[in-house]
């Protein structure tokens, strides 16, 4: 009897073994570095997907890592040190007009998520004519904002405002409160820092509706070609965090305040409801009218954007796939 009962345990025991995969075999990721430019708000859809463990979920350890501007991010991605960004089109515009090969895959914001502020005496954006303002650099999305911004409200960057650079948004802010401008563009968490200086926050510049591919997922058309399995895991794992930030408030916001390293509430709730709840936007197509916008724009710098088009710089089939599938609309419900 004990004989029979040990030879039926050792053939269970060997049933499981082979049917079950081994804990190596499970646990196995693929691992990817994936590349951001700022600390700023509207980089949270890699942080949700991460601490959501939406990467894990779809077999991926991402490794995210944050350089100093976008112009580094391209110049790690060119090396192939990176193998993915989360970047604004202009600079894959900029790259790919230099001889890169860098895609747009998605754009997580197709908007300018920017306040324009201004000194306390600056009532209206009429009376900037005459006056300066600040961008972090020129060719930079916070430029591209201002300019927009001005040309709506019938002023001339360069001849009725001068537009000056002015470094990232705390030596911005500090430019601005200093007076060596008068009007910046900011988004959060320095949109808070700008305010509570009594600096006034002029014009919500997202309100005007640019359709403009601010930010997304960027990648090398040779990675596309070689790793399409990999990159469609990671866009899944990417829409499925946003999906849960935009639905469960108090998730985003335990994100973000890991992230920025700060509890404090004005902070997170003004980047939970203006970035991440209003301009967060699913399905991520990449946005081909803001394309038309960068490559007029560059046109006048580089006589190599005449002849390029916006579809030389985006690659829609993942998501379009996804969204053809239903999984972002099952991943929204």
């Amino acid at each position: 009897m004990t004989k029979n009962i040990f030879i039926a345990l050792t053939a269970l025991i060997l049933l499981l073994a082979t049917a079950a995969p081994s804990q190596s075999q499970s646990e196995k990721l693929d691992r990817i570095r994936v590349a951001r430019a700022s600390d700023s708000a509207t980089e949270a859809a890699l942080w949700f997907a991460k601490e959501g463990g939406f990467f894990e979920k779809h077999g991926i350890s991402a490794e995210l890592i944050r350089f100093q501007g976008s112009s580094l991010v391209v110049s790690t991605m060119l090396a192939g040190e990176v193998a993915i960004s989360q970047i604004g089109a202009a600079a894959v515009v900029d790259a790919g007009l230099a001889g890169g090969d860098l895609i747009n895959v998605a754009s997580i914001i197709r908007n300018f998520v920017f306040y324009i502020f201004s000194r306390p005496e600056i009532e209206r954006m009429a009376d900037l004519k005459g006056k300066a303002m600040g961008t972090s650099r020129y060719g930079a999305i916070s430029d591209f904002a201002a300019r927009f911004a001005l040309a709506k409200y019938g002023l001339q960057p360069e001849k009725d405002v001068a537009i000056l650079q002015t470094g990232g948004p705390s030596e911005s802010v500090a430019a601005l409160n200093a007076n060596r401008i008068q009007a910046v563009a900011l988004t959060a968490p320095a949109t808070i820092r700008a305010r509570k200086l009594g600096l006034r926050p002029l014009l919500d510049i997202s309100k005007l509706e640019a359709n403009f591919p601010f930010n997304g997922i960027v990648v090398r058309k040779s990675f596309l070609k070689n790793n399409e399995n990999l990159l469609r895991r990671f866009m899944m794992a990417y829409i499925e965090g946003v999906a849960l930030a935009k639905k469960d408030a108090p998730f985003a916001k335990k994100v973000m305040a890991k992230y920025f390293r700060s509890e404090d509430r004005e902070i997170l709730d003004e980047s939970y409801d203006w970035i991440v709840k209003q301009n967060f936007t699913l399905p991520p197509y990449p946005a081909i009218p803001g394309l038309v916008t960068i490559l007029k724009s560059v046109e006048t710098r580089n006589p190599k954007a005449k002849d390029m088009k916006p579809e030389d710089f985006v690659d829609m089939s993942i998501v379009q796939e996804l969204d053809k599938s239903g999984f972002i609309a099952n991943a929204m419900r």
